[in-house]
């Protein structure tokens, strides 16, 4: 498992570092070059080109940047909100941790992806309201599992006692829960992460995401489509970048479970 996991990490490393040096690698993905329309992979273009004649793997790489840059902030802003939530519903209790246990089986009634196309065909297409529909959709996770762990934790002996020394409950969070519950909500974070993507994917594919000229591997699947019979690496190419990122967060998400010896409690 330790040979293995080097391979996913050394994937993830090298996405993340294409899309971090993507605007000074001078890859002009938006360039249009009629000569050069549907030309197949060759030694100097590995993916080839597309419908335009513009360079897959410019596009490819433009539009890592733009699945990894989604993903962290919609990730970001889930686990801050989610975890907050969290811990202040199980730590509160009483009608507080009811309503969060009711708005959550609310939000679970509906299948995420069906829940994030509808919010973003409400707020229509577009990084920020992608951004915005993910986000709602995906701190339900974080929330659930925080409350979880919180329940848990808040019952110790160190919890009890620094409460009946009257130390603020402020404190006794910060200080003495919320380091306990990181390292499931971390490893949450993985998978959610990993859903991000595919969900960015799934709604740039279906034109309520990610707008043109913008690269997106969703949108370069869904040009791709109408070419598979003359032209399949339009569509392979982009299917293959979403499929191994993907892969490669699973099974860093798993490699740390197993070796955190974390449950999947938010499953449970």
């Amino acid at each position: 498992m330790k040979q293995i996991y080097w391979i996913p990490l050394l994937i993830l490393f090298t996405w993340s570092l294409l899309a971090i040096l993507a605007p000074v690698l001078r890859l002009h993905p938006d360039q249009i070059l009629l000569d050069k329309i549907l030309l197949t992979p060759n030694f100097t273009q590995w993916f080839g080109h597309d419908d335009l004649g513009r360079s897959i793997s410019a596009r490819l790489i433009m539009g890592a940047r733009t699945s990894l840059s989604v993903a962290i902030v919609v990730v970001s802003i889930s686990l801050i909100v989610g975890t907050f939530i969290g811990m202040m519903s199980a730590w509160l209790g009483g009608i507080w941790d009811k309503l969060l246990i009711m708005v959550v089986d609310l939000f679970i009634a509906f299948p995420g992806m069906l829940l994030a196309i509808a919010l973003a065909g409400l707020f229509g297409p577009g990084v920020m309201n992608t951004v915005i529909a993910l986000s709602i959709v995906s701190w339900v996770g974080f929330a659930r599992l925080a409350r979880v762990q919180t329940l848990s934790i808040k019952k110790r002996d160190h919890v009890i006692a620094g409460y009946a020394l009257g130390t603020p409950s402020l404190i006794i969070a910060m200080k003495h829960i919320l380091p306990l519950i990181m390292a499931p909500i971390i490893i949450e974070a993985t998978f959610i992460f990993a859903g991000v993507v595919i969900a960015e994917a799934g709604l740039s594919f279906l034109g309520l995401g990610v707008q043109p000229p913008t690269a997106s591997w969703g949108s370069m699947v869904r040009d791709g489509t109408r070419y598979m019979l003359i032209a399949p690496h339009m569509v392979l190419a982009p299917g293959f970048a979403i499929l191994s990122l993907v892969l490669c967060i699973n099974f860093i998400g798993d490699y740390l479970r197993d070796k955190m010896n974390i449950k999947e409690i938010s499953k449970s």
